[in-house]
């Protein structure tokens, strides 16, 4: 017993920790802003990254380290990756289909709207490269890392085996990435968007055991544009 309610408690500092650092990050978001008017096109994605890095990535490293966890622990192995990848497939499809729906038109493009990918591109090969790894890599796997790590901290507080579709883990991402983007001004829509996608990849590892298909899912379809 005495185990148990250790680790939730640890559970609950890494939860709080996590999220925290997350939302004092939006404080620093407008001078970061003006300290992108200085500099060169890669800099600022590579600027852009180590902040976004530092906010949703940095800090699951740590906890992970602290606690003596592996990526395997969050679903990061072999076991069930071709149910992982599968799933994601299906899910993207349908992700990107409900946009293309209520848009009129065809949204398929991974990451078409975002910034540090444009700003990659305006570097000009084969500086663009690099850019396109880093954004990638950051907001492809180590974002969609975040949403499985909060999700698992989650269940392990409220002592949840963190399986199914709605397990409580699943639901509490969906919902904070939901709130998160609307915060930082999307709106109704970014709300609906983001809770769809932070649903989507904390339910992958939920229901195959594997986390692979988050990230695939993440890159695939953050600020997803037109053909």
């Amino acid at each position: 017993m005495g185990t148990l309610t250790t680790n939730r408690r640890e559970a609950a500092i890494d939860f709080g920790v996590a999220l925290g650092v997350v939302l004092v990050s939006l404080l620093c978001i407008p001078a970061l802003t003006a300290v992108f008017r200085h500099l060169s096109a890669l800099a600022a994605v590579l600027i852009l990254a180590a902040f976004q890095f530092a906010s949703e990535g940095l800090v699951p490293l740590i906890l992970m380290a602290i606690r003596g966890e592996r990526f395997s622990d969050y679903g990061f192995n072999w076991r069930n990756l071709g149910k992982s990848i599968a799933l994601a497939v299906c899910l993207v499809v349908a992700y990107d289909l409900a946009l293309s729906l209520h848009a009129a038109r065809w949204i398929w493009v991974p990451l078409r709207r975002h910034n540090a990918l444009r700003i990659s591109f305006a570097a000009g090969f084969p500086l663009s490269l690099v850019g396109l790894v880093v954004v990638i890599a950051t907001w492809g796997f180590f974002e969609a890392f975040f949403g499985v790590f909060v999700a698992k901290k989650l269940n392990q507080v409220l002592g949840h085996v963190g399986n199914g579709w709605l397990a409580p883990g699943v639901w509490g991402f969906a919902l904070f990435n939901g709130f998160l983007h609307a915060a930082i001004g999307q709106g109704v829509a970014g709300f609906l968007t983001s809770f769809a996608s932070g649903y989507a990849i904390a339910v992958i590892p939920a229901v195959t055991a594997n986390a692979w298909g988050s990230s695939l899912f993440q890159t695939a379809t953050n600020a997803v544009g037109g053909l």
